[in-house]
Parts: C-alpha cells; structure tokens; sequence
C-alpha cells in the first residue's frame, strides 16, 4: 500500500499546472504567428507605429523617475561649498532651518557644526 503525501500531491499539482501554461503558452505563440503570416500588410503599417510610442512613453517614464531620484537627493544631501562635500540629511530640512542655516553662515560658522547641532545628519 503506498502513502501520498499532502506535499507530493502539491508538487504533482503545481506541476500539472505548469504543463498546462506552457501548452497554452505555445499555442497562443502559433496562433500569433499564424495571424501573423495571413496580415502582413497591417504588421507594416502597425509595428512601426507602436514602436515608436513604447519608445516614446519609455523616455517619458524615465525622464519622470530621473527628475523624482534627483529631487529626492536634493532634499537628502545638503552641499558644503567650503569643503567641497555633500552631507547626508536624516529628513528634509524647513524653510525655518534654511533660514537660521544662512544665518550662522554669514555669520562665519562652519556648515557641519550648524547640521550637527540641529541634529538633522545622519
């Protein structure tokens, strides 16, 4: 008498089901090519059109998520002119810390020392 396991009869399962997308995957892949060999004359026409749109919404997306990435480094990192250094913030700092922050420097402080003692370094 042979025992079946709640674990073999998953595995046998999830293979199962693994056949079957992969059938209905290469069916799906022969009907497309079948379309594809009776409409030659619309593929033309069509594949040219849609690939300029993917290419231009990609460029789109990419300028949009290369702006976001560059703000967000802007308000993390805070650029000492004296050293030549970028300090990494712990938050984004206010309007009110701007102020005092171009305050003490005119007043000769060193930048470090005012982002130290604000406690806003990481």
């Amino acid at each position: 008498m042979t025992t079946i396991s709640l674990d073999d009869f998953k595995k046998e399962s999830r293979k199962r089901k693994r056949q079957e997308f992969v059938e209905n995957l290469k069916w799906k892949f022969n009907q497309a090519v079948v379309w594809a060999d009776d409409n030659k004359e619309i593929l033309i026409v069509v594949v040219p059109c849609i690939a300029g749109a993917i290419k231009l919404v990609t460029k789109t997306v990419n300028k949009s998520i290369n702006l976001k990435k560059e703000e967000q480094l802007k308000d993390l990192y805070c650029y000492d002119r004296s050293l030549g250094h970028y300090w990494k913030l712990r938050r984004e700092l206010t309007n009110d810390e701007w102020i005092e922050i171009d305050k003490r420097k005119k007043q000769g402080e060193r930048l470090a020392d005012i982002l130290s003692e604000l406690k806003v370094l990481k």
